[in-house]
């Protein structure tokens, strides 16, 4: 979300940006432990003493975290061609359900026609698909060291994504 700030002092508003960094698991569907969640937000806690806010997301359904405006290019993960941001927006509308989130079914691919769902495709910067996710804003902070990550996926039991949003 973008903040806005009012300064008495001008009449105009401000738009600030944020950034967080989101670790996601790697299947869509699964959820850490309590104990597993609580372990691993402290260590991204730990690495992040910076950061303005901590949060764990979690949902009854699959949902998406995007990169926000750092998001460059999608392509195919089957022959590697660029997929056209309006293919991709309206795969996107058509695989979300108001009521069960997003479907994840798979979609031929505009370029070469083979199936692919949406996690599968490949974006510059990553996105992720899940249920939970730990969020740190403002963390200042380029990007996680691999120790870090790595010491996220033992204490979440499983594999995860990074994702570097910018709003």
């Amino acid at each position: 979300m973008s903040a806005i700030r009012t300064d008495e002092k001008c009449d105009e508003a401000q738009t600030m940006s944020d950034n967080w960094i989101l670790i996601v698991p790697k299947q869509p569907e699964h959820i850490p432990s309590q104990d597993e969640a609580k372990a691993a937000l402290e260590l991204l806690e730990k690495s992040m003493p910076d950061a303005e806010e901590f949060e764990i997301v979690q949902s009854e359904h699959i949902q998406f975290f995007d990169c926000g405006a750092n998001l460059e290019t999608i392509t195919c993960p089957r022959c590697s061609a660029d997929i056209d941001f309006d293919w991709w927006g309206e795969a996107m509308s058509s695989d979300f359900d108001e009521t069960s989130g997003c479907q994840l079914n798979e979609y031929p691919m505009p370029c070469c026609s083979a199936s692919a769902s949406l996690d599968e495709l490949s974006y510059e910067f990553h996105q992720a698909f899940g249920r939970f996710a730990l969020s740190a804003m403002n963390p200042n902070l380029a990007k996680m060291p691999d120790e870090t990550v790595s010491e996220i996926e033992a204490a979440l039991g499983c594999g995860v994504s990074v994702v570097y949003q910018h709003i």
